[in-house]
């Protein structure tokens, strides 16, 4: 990225007050692209008094930078800082970033930056220096060599020239996310109360990108069955080719900096069918029912996504009934047999470890899906989880704060006028054992055997049962 550009280049620039929102000082950002993808140069000015400081969410991100300066006088970072507390009024400063992609073949955690053929996957932390305080608009432009594009979170408006202008938003500096530069399929997907904004990297010819395009619609219409409409207005999704790992995606994440992001690695030599029919995007995609929850509750945040894959690709028809409870069936029977004997509370301590997922993922599952059933006989079926989410994101589902489980658990049960999920929960954590599904099962009446999956419609929480798997109406 490869030229600075002047204060001038913001000068003029005009929007409407309902897309600067009413912030006290904006910070207007240009960045400029080198043709390798790996330089760009940042030229960013701040309106009236310069914030103390700039941060960047990745630990070492100032070994990335090349150069900085403000009023043609050199700076250097300290620490994880930019020191800006002697800055002028208006002040401008310059920096040039050489990125560092990841070597590895395969792409195994959260966001970081990696070229993918062509295009190059960008962690924001590693480049995006930004106030702290998030008491500022920011406006983000790029200059991109020609057929480059570019994928954020971002919101996307466009200023008085008609060029696209980015709105940062409120989402906190250390919160990490992915902007793609390349040459990117850019698509957007309408769906009920959202726009999925798609970027597809290095994955074929236009003819064979469009089952990618189909198979994330697919996915998006299983998450609008919850309660009729996607969870969140806007979201990122960014999908790329992997060299190796098993099934249709190997690794799938969220990102919440800068907004709702999904991001997907797949195998792109599998039929549309084979996606169609695996968990992984249903399962991204159900996250965004839940706010940014913290790492230490990984019971809820990975045990709510793993119960609804099931239920929510069996209303959007990607599986049948009888699937989706066999796939909860050997989802559990997988979770009580790894680390068997271990609580909740210890697995979810040891998430990282020896498969331990599996146990955490499948017992939160397994503890929700008890919870759903519960609340749906105790309130005669006035009351379900589908409601209680829907609910939670008209009133509390912002994308700027952390929530812990505790808090999230404390308010399902407010927004229900029940006790059922914190019941559940301190119920569950008092065990040594894995959740009671085998009962469950019993009292919803299903068998699951050698010879198939089998209903009992006298069983007493049949009605429940058969509600989980209907679409929304």
């Amino acid at each position: 990225m490869s030229r600075v550009l002047a204060c001038a280049a913001f000068t003029g620039m005009a929007f409407a007050a309902a897309s600067l929102g009413a912030w006290a000082d904006t910070h207007r950002y240009e960045v400029a692209i080198d043709p390798t993808l790996e330089r760009m140069t940042v030229h960013a000015c701040f309106e009236g008094k310069a914030p103390q400081a700039l941060v960047a969410e990745t630990d070492g991100a100032r070994f990335y930078l090349e150069s900085l300066r403000m009023d043609g006088r050199a700076l250097e970072a300290d620490g994880d800082k930019i020191v800006l507390d002697a800055a002028p009024e208006n002040a401008c400063i310059d920096y040039a970033v050489k990125l560092d992609p990841a070597q590895g073949s395969t792409q195994t955690g959260g966001p970081e930056t990696r070229r993918v053929g062509g295009s190059m996957l960008t962690s924001i932390g590693e480049w995006f220096w930004r106030a702290a305080d998030g008491t500022a608009s920011i406006e983000l432009r790029f200059r991109l060599p020609p057929g480059v594009e570019v994928s954020t979170p971002w919101r996307r408006e466009t200023d008085a020239q008609g060029r696209p202008v980015y709105l940062v938003g409120t989402t906190p500096a250390n919160w990490p996310g992915v902007v793609a530069f390349g040459r990117l399929r850019l698509q957007d997907i309408e769906v009920p109360g959202a726009v999925l904004h798609v970027s597809l990297v290095s994955l074929g010819t236009p003819a064979y990108e469009e089952k990618f395009i189909k198979w994330i619609a697919s996915a998006a219409h299983n998450a609008v069955q919850l309660y009729g409409r996607f969870p969140v207005g806007s979201v990122q999704v960014v999908v790329a080719p992997t060299p190796r790992g098993r099934g249709p995606v190997p690794w799938a994440y969220v990102s919440r900096g800068g907004g709702p992001a999904i991001h997907l690695f797949v195998t792109p030599n599998q039929a549309l069918e084979a996606f169609e029919s695996d968990w992984s995007l249903t399962h991204e995609m159900s996250h965004l029912f839940l706010p940014y929850v913290v790492s230490r509750d990984g019971w809820l945040y990975e045990g709510v996504p793993t119960y609804l894959q099931n239920t929510l690709m069996a209303r959007g028809g990607a599986t049948g009934t009888e699937e989706a409870w066999r796939r909860m069936h050997d989802g559990f029977e997988l979770g009580e047999r790894t680390a068997p004997g271990t609580s909740l509370a210890r697995a979810n301590e040891r998430i990282a470890y020896g498969g331990m997922y599996r146990r955490v993922y499948w017992a939160g599952a397994a503890l929700m899906l008890a919870a759903d059933l519960d609340l749906r006989e105790r309130t005669g079926g006035k009351q379900t989880l589908d409601m209680a989410l829907e609910q939670f994101a008209r009133c509390c589902n912002a994308q700027d704060r952390r929530w812990s489980a505790e808090e999230v658990i404390a308010r399902l049960d407010e927004l229900t006028g029940t006790t059922v999920f914190s019941e559940a929960v301190r119920n569950q954590f008092a065990s040594d054992g894995f959740p009671d599904y085998e009962a469950v099962f019993a009292r919803a009446g299903v068998k699951v055997d050698a010879g198939g999956v089998t209903f009992d419609a006298s069983a007493p929480w049949a009605a429940g049962r058969e509600a989980l798997t209907q679409p929304a109406r």
